[in-house]
């Protein structure tokens, strides 16, 4: 406190000198008590500053900051996305659903009449009346009519079973004919987005293995092929569950032998004991036919197991079993010659049945050129009689 009081008449004067440099030129006296009041004030104004003004060197506390706030971000508005214009449905469109019969491929004897239907979808937005006709357009003709009308009235959107009677080739070899509809205008179209697609037929014909016997591998497709989740189509899908029928140009023997001559792939239906089987046409049996064929698994069905059974029904009679094989994936396979001579005379319904012999998965079984001939009897030896002396 005392290194301060010095402090006081400097300050006083300073007090003065400020007051007396502020007064205007004609002064006024000045009452000594006021004078005296005034700079204590200043004086204790001054002291009270230096108190609170914090010395150098001191830390001096950071200005708050005030936090920016936060601009919020625009929403993004979703741009309409521009409305597609509808393509206009032509009057008259199809589409081809699928073969209902005869798939492609199937084989033929010569001259084999035949039905053929496919499954046709009316897609444009016209009704197809008795006036539209299935017209052929190229290819084999097969002896197809010029145009075939529908038999009924098909609206936009519905299917329709188109069925038309050809005839197979005399000569052997592979034929496609190509069809499409026609309007009432005298308009052709087929299927596809614009119309340029045909459907079609495409049959093998085959000829006869012999003039005075039967093939059953070509004429399989007159064959009713069935199993126990009911018919099956002639040309069946490879494994197809509920069993199937192929023809096959080019087999392969469990031995890994190829043939040059046709035979018929059968699975029974993919349950355990499951069952194939094609009822073929009557046939009159003549003295001295024989059923022939070789029959085991195809090659690399290895667990094939199954029994060939060769059937047949005389009118309305009970089916019954001629002869049978039991077959599995041995590398070998087995040819057949049954007699049938007891059957001389009667027209017979022959039957080729497989069955599994416990699960049917993996069951291949080939019917190699199952056929009937007709072999003569071979004449007995006679022994001369011995002369007498």
């Amino acid at each position: 406190m005392k290194k301060k009081l010095w402090l006081m008449p400097v300050l006083l004067a300073l007090v003065l000198m400020f007051t007396a440099c502020n007064l205007p030129v004609a002064q006024t006296s000045v009452p000594e008590n006021l004078a005296s009041t005034l700079a204590a004030q200043t004086l204790e104004a001054m002291m009270t500053q230096l108190a609170v003004t914090p010395t150098r060197g001191q830390g001096t506390p950071p200005p708050t900051q005030v936090l920016p706030t936060a601009t919020p971000a625009p929403t993004n508005t979703p741009t309409p996305s521009p409305t597609a214009t509808p393509v206009p449905v032509p009057c008259d469109a199809a589409a081809f659903v699928g073969d209902v019969n005869i798939p492609d491929g199937t084989v033929m004897v010569p001259g084999q009449k035949f039905n053929k239907t496919w499954r046709i979808k009316n897609t444009g937005s016209c009704t197809w009346t008795k006036d539209y006709a299935v017209v052929f357009v190229d290819g084999n003709a097969m002896g197809a009519s010029a145009a075939i009308p529908l038999t009924g009235t098909v609206a936009p959107g519905q299917t329709v079973d188109i069925t038309i009677p050809l005839t197979a080739p005399s000569q052997p070899g592979t034929y496609r004919g190509n069809f499409k509809l026609r309007n009432p205008n005298n308009m052709v179209f087929g299927t596809g987005a614009n119309g340029q697609f045909s459907f079609y037929v495409e049959i093998k014909v085959v000829p006869p293995a012999t003039s005075d016997g039967y093939n059953f591998v070509y004429n399989f497709c007159n064959a009713e092929w069935s199993s126990g989740a009911g018919f099956l189509p002639c040309g069946g899908k490879d494994g197809d569950a509920r069993g199937f029928v192929i023809y096959l140009d080019k087999p392969r023997l469990e031995n890994g032998q190829v043939d040059n001559e046709p035979a018929l792939l059968t699975a029974p239906q993919n349950i355990n004991d499951g069952v194939i089987r094609g009822k073929y046409p009557v046939i009159k049996v003549k003295s001295g036919d024989r059923f022939r064929a070789i029959i085991g698994c195809e090659y690399n069905a290895r667990n094939c197991n199954v029994r060939f059974q060769l059937d047949y029904q005389i009118g309305d009679g009970a089916i019954q079993t001629l002869a049978f094989w039991n077959e599995s994936y041995d590398g070998n396979f087995t040819s057949v010659d049954v007699d049938l001579n007891a059957l001389a005379g009667n027209d017979v319904r022959f039957i080729l049945t497989v069955l599994a012999n416990g699960s049917a998965d993996g069951d291949r079984a080939l019917w190699l050129m199952p056929r009937i001939l007709n072999v003569p009897p071979t004449p007995t030896p006679t022994t001369p009689p011995t002369p007498t002396p």
